[in-house]
């Protein structure tokens, strides 16, 4: 499933990350870049630099590739093993140019800092980059890798039911080569539910329409549950209220590494989140992140 990983560092030298992600990549039999991108310099400043016969973009690449190399060999990282690509431009566009040209399957950057919400470049990525992103937080493989994926919403939506087995399927796969506990997760909550609360419907009405919301949500999601080929049965959760609070609530207290779901509305409408879900999430999580596309989105980046 996952053959070619772009791991996107901006301007920054991660060890740690290149480490973990080298080894990801080593247990998918994935071919792993690492992509950096710097600003590109004012005209002004280049023709500066230039009057006094210098190529101010080679020192930087000089500067920093000699940093790179000095940071690899201290953490013992085999070059060799490792595609580098260096791009000037904004970090997510020229990210999501690369992902278009090369056919990446994944693309992994960190949040903008340790157990920090994600920055403007992390969330254009969860946006608009055509492949599934992982924003990992830097602490899998302690151990055994706790791995979470809320599906849901059940309803007619084109394409909802293909992406929720998606979702399932990169779960499944993470689960397989990471060896880990997967948990899966679906909150319901009934249509206009707040409505309901109003003199207009009795309580026994409330009641009975809450039931049949339920009874909706575990058929629905027993049978996607069942469609799925898991190697070992997950655990199965199923909780009524708001996924934007309940995911990072349970995601913390049950431990989990990282949490699998989808990031993009399908109302169809470019650059929208999954109502305001996806987004709620990712700002509440302290946990990595696998944010899945539909099929068929069509980043607007060209």
């Amino acid at each position: 499933m996952i053959k070619k990983i772009l791991l996107h560092l901006g301007t920054d030298i991660d060890t740690p990350l290149i480490k973990h992600t080298l080894d990801f990549a080593d247990k998918s039999g994935a071919e792993l870049t690492v992509l950096h991108v710097f600003e590109n310099p004012k005209t002004s400043v280049l023709d500066y630099f230039n009057t006094q016969g210098k190529d101010l973009k080679n020192y930087i690449l000089d500067g920093h590739n000699a940093n790179l190399r000095a940071a690899l060999e201290k953490e013992n990282i085999e070059q060799n093993r490792i595609g580098f690509s260096t791009r000037w431009g904004k970090g997510f566009i020229e990210c999501i140019k690369a992902v278009n040209e090369e056919k990446y399957d994944l693309v992994i950057c960190p949040p903008a800092k340790q157990d920090k919400a994600p920055d403007s470049t992390v969330m254009h990525l969860l946006r608009k980059c055509p492949c599934p992103v992982w924003v990992h937080h830097g602490h899998l493989w302690r151990g055994a890798v706790r791995i979470l994926a809320a599906v849901g919403p059940f309803d007619n939506s084109p394409g909802n039911e293909a992406l929720n087995r998606n979702i399932l399927a990169h779960a499944a796969e993470l689960n397989r080569v990471l060896g880990g506990k997967l948990h899966v997760m679906h909150c319901w909550k009934g249509y206009l539910e707040s409505v309901t609360a109003n003199p207009y419907f009795s309580e026994s009405e409330v009641e009975k329409y809450l039931d049949y919301e339920k009874n909706s949500s575990e058929e629905a999601f027993k049978n996607i549950f069942d469609a799925a080929n898991f190697q070992e049965k997950p655990r199965k959760v199923i909780m009524h209220g708001d996924p934007g609070t309940l995911i990072p609530e349970y995601a913390l207290e049950k431990k989990m590494d990282i949490v699998v779901m989808g990031s993009v509305a399908r109302s169809g409408i470019a650059g929208l989140l999954i109502g305001n879900t996806a987004e709620k999430v990712a700002i509440s999580l302290t946990e990595s992140l696998l944010a899945i596309k539909p099929a068929g989105f069509v980043s607007p980046v060209k």
